[in-house]
């Protein structure tokens, strides 16, 4: 068994050494200074903004014009040597060069309409000793744009007035993936009406009623189909409707809706027609669509006109729900 003298002294020995070992380190650092550092990459300039997961926007439709944000970066260990220029550009043949690019997938992005968005300003500065340049922002109104289509707006780097521009990391494809909402439903406060009843009755298991339960299990079912066929709802006051939710019942696809029309009337006499659909499908049962209405407006009164279903003598549909964007 060693003494513990031993022990003591080797202790002291490991202590020694790491406050030597310390001691370089410090003195190594203190001799190294970051203006000292150079990167391979030293004097390089790109837009952070073109990586891609930065590029994906968020939007939603209703809000106020939203804000995203670009600019350049200095890359390297210092700060730019002397004040920067940076100019950018919008680049409308950088679109048809992405879709071709993926062209094998489903779908391709339009160019942002020039309506749609506002730029604060395509140059900017990195200034003497920093590495971020002054951001400049793209202000989008959401309400300009349609659901459906895919959105971008390419932005790149022009020149730059001292330093060299990486051409991988020039080009920021602004993206737009998909245009979201928030939704109001407000079926709850309408009272439904329809032209043809079940025939067992408004309170029987397939009545009218079932419509508008917010259950997609139970369905409405009438055994008296014809082009004139409709259903209402009607409010006390006008609400202002932007889209529909119908959903196709448990069965016979052939009691689908097919054609239809949406009306809106203030007196239920006079209508006026808001939305027209042709040929439309529902792809399984117990299916949701959402329609966004072409002329939507504030009504009292809102119509769904079946002007011809799948080729039943019946009409079946679970849901119909009237919806608001905010």
């Amino acid at each position: 068994m060693k003494s513990n003298n031993y022990i003591e002294k080797a202790r002291l020995f490991n202590i020694k050494g790491l406050t030597a070992l310390a001691l370089a380190t410090s003195l190594l650092s203190a001799c190294v200074k970051n203006d000292d550092l150079v990167s391979p990459q030293e004097g390089t300039i790109y837009m952070p903004q073109a990586y891609q997961d930065k590029s994906v926007m968020t939007l939603y439709k209703m809000d106020d014009p939203q804000k995203v944000t670009f600019g350049a970066y200095y890359a390297g260990f210092n700060g730019a040597p002397s004040d920067i220029t940076v100019k950018f550009e919008v680049d409308p043949a950088y679109v048809d060069w992405y879709n071709e690019l993926n062209s094998h997938l489903s779908y391709r992005y339009h160019l942002f309409p020039d309506s749609t968005y506002n730029l604060t300003g395509l140059e900017t500065v990195i200034k003497a000793g920093k590495k971020t340049s002054e951001p400049l922002a793209i202000e989008i109104e959401g309400k300009k744009l349609q659901f459906g289509y895919k959105y971008m707006l390419p932005i790149r780097i022009v020149s730059v007035s001292d330093g060299t521009t990486d051409s991988s990391l020039s080009v920021t494809y602004f993206r737009l993936d998909t245009l979201l909402t928030r939704v109001k439903d407000f079926t709850s406060e309408a009272t439904l009406t329809v032209s043809d009843e079940n025939r067992n009755g408004a309170g029987s298991a397939e009545g009218s009623p079932k419509l508008v339960d917010g259950s997609v299990d139970t369905k409405f079912l009438s055994f008296d189909y014809h082009s004139e066929f409709w259903m209402q709802l009607s409010f006390s006051e006008p609400k202002f409707i932007d889209a529909y939710d119908m959903t196709s019942a448990n069965d016979a696809v052939e009691r689908d809706p097919r054609d239809w029309q949406l009306l809106g009337s203030n007196d239920g006499t006079n209508w006026t027609v808001l939305d027209t659909r042709i040929d439309e499908a529902f792809p399984d049962r117990k299916f949701t669509r959402r329609f966004n209405i072409e002329n939507p407006g504030s009504y009292r009164h809102y119509r769904l006109k079946v002007t011809r279903n799948m080729g039943a003598t019946l009409f079946q549909m679970a849901e119909w729900r009237l919806l608001q964007f905010y």
